[in-house]
């Protein structure tokens, strides 16, 4: 298993440093006006439609997903780390740590300039500003460091999708209990996957040297066994 390497498509390059740029203009309009932005309209719609009991297969499903985006998904992203320090991955790891470091570093500077409150009725417990929504925004880097480090290059393609809707179901579990408007989990997740994406970029010629290494020590393992095999035929 080797990283994956980065896309030679500059526009994905671009997209990493623009999406983060416009999240925190979004930021500053709505710290201009943090109780009615131009698309509260739009949050508030979807606030009153989505959410319910605090009881159920949805809500226990939505009380997953806060904790996977919290205690949970750092618990497992050690273990990840741990494992790819294991495997002798040092680099991976690096990639690994930085981009969700980042992530939540660039989440909390945006969340800082924009200073927007959360829903008047929100269902669970938590301690800082709206805009953008970290549990989407760790949820959109997580699953683009999976496809990074751990998703075959023949199987990226599969693999997508099943980001996109893993980061669905993050934002959907945050407005079900109504601890984020719909536009701070919109804003979360752009920003997570941009920035995992620029740190795998920034990154690339430390995963690219991981890559070859592992690839040439393959090729010879490869290349022993098949003396090894010549040498047994040549024996019998």
């Amino acid at each position: 298993m080797t990283p994956n390497g980065f896309p030679r498509s500059r526009l994905l390059l671009v997209l990493s440093v623009a999406v983060p740029l416009a999240v925190l203009g979004d930021a500053l309009w709505v710290r201009a006006d943090p109780e009615g932005p131009p698309w509260q309209g739009l949050d508030d719609w979807w606030n009153g439609l989505v959410g319910g009991p605090e009881s159920g297969l949805l809500w226990h499903v939505a009380d997953f997903f806060n904790l996977l985006g919290a205690e949970l998904g750092v618990a497992i992203g050690a273990v990840a780390v741990i494992a790819l320090l294991a495997m002798r991955r040092w680099r991976s790891a690096v990639y690994a740590v930085a981009a969700v470091v980042a992530t939540k570093i660039v989440t909390d500077l945006v969340k800082a300039a924009a200073e927007r409150p959360r829903p008047l009725d929100i269902m669970v417990d938590t301690g800082s500003w709206a805009f953008p929504s970290g549990h989407s925004s760790r949820m959109a880097a997580m699953v683009v460091v999976v496809g990074v480090l751990f998703v075959p290059a023949r199987h990226l393609r599969r693999w997508w999708p099943v980001a996109v809707l893993s980061t669905l179901a993050m934002m959907l579990a945050r407005n079900w209990q109504h601890a984020h408007w719909l536009t701070d989990t919109v804003a979360g997740a752009a920003t997570g996957a941009a920035v995992a994406v620029f740190t795998w970029w920034a990154l690339a010629p430390l995963l690219d040297r991981e890559r070859a290494l592992r690839e040439s020590a393959a090729i010879g393992v490869a290349e022993d066994a098949r003396a090894q095999g010549t040498g047994s035929e040549h024996l019998g």
